[in-house]
């Protein structure tokens, strides 16, 4: 509907840039070299849009030489395990047990019982959780399923097996709302990831990039870039609409990115 064209299988190779001959230092971004033969893709603006990992590997070796790029390398990243179990009743449903073990007709778009947000607690090894069947049933309800619950682990759990997480994950929900002690777990998953979140310690922050950079029309998104959330999945969304301002704010004016890419036109005779 908004004329956005998405490239499956088409990684970025590297990102073409001119170079200011007396300084050596990148000036503007001409577009990325992608694909399996490094096809050149011409653009005015690039939005990277990626993880730590992901933007420490695709930024070339003269960004560096700009404090603001350099200074991302400083970040560390965490692994992570994402366990998933399902349910035969809602888990977080705290004060009816009829309506805890009701899984019967339609409950979806959030009919489901329990809570419908993002959970914290500091009696568990995940900080964060949440019941996808509640807050996102489109994607996660399942009829005559309940609750869908996804928690993140820390780095202490990869070392455990996947069926000793699921094990561990159940036990500590069961702590928190004792009622769930009555339900079954009918289904789980678990991912393990190397490299995730970036490592939240003392002093970070001042690694953490702006989404506008040196380069005038390359631009930085993500959750590691500074945005006022924590790095999550809102902290990513935050990231986009705010790269999305200044995009905007820098768009117009003599020096603006629309005079820079009218700039870069040949010229016909």
């Amino acid at each position: 509907e908004r004329n956005v064209k998405i490239n499956l299988s088409t990684g970025c190779r590297d990102i073409v840039h001119e170079v200011d001959p007396d300084t050596g230092l990148p000036t503007r971004v001409k577009g990325i070299e992608v694909g399996p033969k490094n096809e050149f893709k011409e653009y005015d603006v690039v939005i990277a849009a990626l993880d730590v990992p992901g933007i420490k590997k695709v930024l070339p070796d003269s960004f560096r030489k700009f404090d603001f790029f350099d200074k991302i390398y400083n970040l560390d990243t965490v692994p992570i395990a994402t366990v998933q179990v399902r349910f035969d009743g809602w888990v977080t449903e705290l004060n009816d047990d009829a309506r805890m073990m009701d899984i019967s007709g339609d409950q979806s778009d959030g009919k489901g019982a329990g809570i419908d947000n993002l959970l914290y607690s500091v009696d568990t090894e995940f900080s964060c959780f949440a019941d996808l069947a509640l807050t996102s049933p489109g994607d996660y309800y399942k009829e005559g399923e309940g609750s869908l619950i996804q928690a993140v682990f820390d780095e202490r759990a990869t070392s455990r097996s996947n069926e000793q997480l699921v094990a561990d994950c159940i036990e500590q929900l069961n702590k928190v709302f004792p009622s769930s002690r009555k339900l079954n777990c009918t289904w789980s998953s678990v991912v393990k990831l190397n490299q995730s979140l970036y490592r939240e310690k003392v002093g970070q922050d001042k690694f953490r990039p702006k989404q506008a950079t040196p380069i005038p029309n390359f631009f930085l998104a993500g959750s590691y870039t500074y945005q006022d959330y924590l790095d999550s999945m809102e902290g990513a969304t935050r990231s986009g609409l705010m790269v999305a301002d200044e995009v905007i704010a820098r768009a117009d004016g003599p020096t603006g990115l629309k005079k820079m890419a009218e700039q870069q036109q040949p010229v016909v005779a």
